[in-house]
């Protein structure tokens, strides 16, 4: 499953937080063999949407592109496309302080272990079959799951759509990657999932560029 999972403990001291130069730099891109297709401005800032029951807000917020509740440093995204039939993902990075890159984890670890279902209040999405998946072991840790979203319509009639969500942490240090497979697409309503290639090598390059050699 890579290399980077044979021994967690290497690197792994807290470092500073990087700038959203440094993460821009460090984020997957066509050099690294991933093509790009879009970029979505992102807030620092925590974010707002709430689930309910509230205790499942850090899934919610995952599967956006604020990431968390906890104010980062800097946050960038990254929208990675498909390879042939395979799946593409969204990716956010944000840098914290250790203690809020360990809080990010453990909020969403705690959220997948406690939620089955939860409603978005916002955008009044319901999710389901939320499924905490085992432990992929990237980076110094690391949380998925699968879940589906229901998309309800007046008529009666609802659209299932299954979403895969892994969450990291590398060093100070947050990675967010999610996909989900359209109705009317190749894989319909089979489980998503996050292309394992694509977390690898971004918690690998994370790894390789050391804060100190870059802020």
């Amino acid at each position: 499953m890579g290399s980077e999972r044979t021994d967690r403990s290497l690197n792994s001291a807290p470092g500073k937080p990087w700038t959203e130069a440094d993460l821009n730099r460090v984020a997957l891109g066509d050099r690294d063999g991933f093509e790009v297709s879009g970029r979505v401005p992102l807030s620092a800032g925590p974010s707002t949407r709430t689930a309910k029951p509230a205790t499942c807000s850090p899934i919610l917020q995952a599967l956006g592109t604020s990431s968390s509740s906890y104010a980062a440093d800097a946050r960038i995204s990254r929208i990675f496309s498909s390879k042939g039939s395979g799946s593409g993902a969204t990716m956010t990075l944000s840098s914290h302080n250790i203690g809020d890159a360990r809080a990010v984890v453990e909020a969403f670890r705690r959220a997948a272990e406690k939620c089955t279902a939860f409603r978005d209040v916002d955008q009044s999405y319901d999710y389901e079959a939320v499924e905490v998946r085992p432990d992929p072991g990237y980076g110094d840790e690391s949380v998925s799951l699968r879940l589906v979203q229901v998309v309800s319509y007046p008529d009666g009639e609802s659209l299932k759509v299954p979403y895969a969500v892994v969450v990291v942490r590398r060093s100070t240090t947050i990675a967010m990657f999610y996909d989900f497979n359209r109705p009317t697409g190749p894989h319909g309503k089979k489980p998503a999932g996050v292309p394992d290639d694509l977390v690898t090598a971004q918690v690998e390059k994370i790894g390789r560029l050391d804060p100190a050699k870059i802020l």
